[in-house]
């Protein structure tokens, strides 16, 4: 993966990417054809785009920003308008899957608790409740 615009600053928590982006992935990824111009190929639909319709393309995140992804050139990818539209803040059945399993719950939690400590994670509500959910006794100690 190419590195990111040096010029364009991107908040990681910000909701959208900077606008230099998108030519920089398109000019990186797009494809010359026999007529030497450069077509970029979105990686959802497989519609073609030259540079005259860059502007129907669209910075995506991979992993949605809706469910934490961050606005980072590792999560960015360049889709049409129409399947940025269809796919949402949809991700993977499978990914879904592990993400709602108790292991990933289990795994969330002692990465929080090696970084802010137990003591932290049962004095807030939230994180007390998913302490509680995943560990029973943790309401006893």
């Amino acid at each position: 993966m190419p590195d990111p615009p040096k010029y364009a600053f991107c908040e990681p928590t910000s909701r959208n990417f900077p606008d230099d982006w998108k030519n920089a992935w398109f000019r990186r990824y797009a494809v010359r054809q026999e007529n030497g111009l450069p077509e970029y190929t979105c990686p959802l639909c497989g519609e073609r785009f030259s540079h005259e319709d860059i502007d129907l393309l669209q910075g995506d995140h991979v992993w949605p920003y809706s469910l934490f992804g961050d606005t980072s050139w590792d999560n960015y990818r360049l889709i049409c308008l129409s399947c940025n539209a269809a796919r949402g803040n949809v991700i993977d059945k499978v990914l879904r899957g592990v993400l709602g399993s108790g292991i990933f719950r289990h795994m969330v939690l002692e990465f929080l608790e090696r970084e802010l400590g137990r003591d932290h994670i049962l004095n807030h509500p939230f994180l007390k409740d998913l302490a509680n959910s995943l560990t029973p006794t943790a309401a006893h100690e």
